[in-house]
């Protein structure tokens, strides 16, 4: 049976480094755990994962299934710029490294992009998949196969697209909610 031989301390001081207390949490308060900071990193580094993810699937008859991400276009490049700003503030904001004050903007106003991206594409999809379904079944198909073919065309949007969406929401709210906590630290 082993004794502890270490000597409790003084009433008046607290306890070492290496002696536990009881009842003493061993993680920082919230206040000080940077989970904002961590948002806006993972929100930059799933939007460039996103950009390379499939933004389209298309499955029609015949031609079997195709897929597009974002980098087989210029928008997904873009993105992955966008999403690089936003990691690199995360980054900064981690490390508490001095950064100007236009850099919480400049992150904000990249994620909010991520986020218009996002959306105006799925919107575009969307309306894309309605225009062709139209034009597919028009009056000039007496046979009917294009309605046929437009029935059994199924589009759907991508995961890349939606986790791009999901990340320039998340990453702006966090962006913006850093940017009011460090204007109320600067006013008290």
């Amino acid at each position: 049976m082993a004794q502890d031989l270490t000597p409790p301390p003084p009433p008046d001081q607290s306890a070492s480094a290496n002696q536990p207390v009881e009842g003493e949490p061993s993680l920082a308060p919230a206040a000080t755990r940077p989970v904002r900071e961590w948002i806006v990193l993972a929100a930059g580094i799933a939007a460039v994962i996103g950009s390379f993810m499939p933004w389209a699937k298309v499955t029609a008859p015949i031609l079997g299934s195709v897929s597009l991400s974002g980098t087989d276009g210029k928008d997904g490049w873009i993105v992955v710029v966008l999403g690089l700003v936003v990691a690199a503030y995360g980054g900064l904001s981690l490390r508490r490294q001095s950064v100007p004050i236009v850099a919480p903007i400049f992150a904000g106003l990249a994620a909010l992009a991520l986020f218009g991206i996002g959306v105006w594409k799925i919107v575009d999809l969307q309306a894309t998949e309605a225009q062709m379904r139209e034009r597919m079944s028009s009056e000039d198909d007496p046979l009917g196969i294009g309605k046929a073919i437009s029935a059994a065309t199924q589009v759907s949007v991508g995961a890349g697209l939606w986790l791009l969406t999901l990340a320039g929401l998340l990453g702006a709210a966090a962006v913006g909610l850093i940017m009011v906590s460090r204007y109320r630290a600067v006013r008290r």
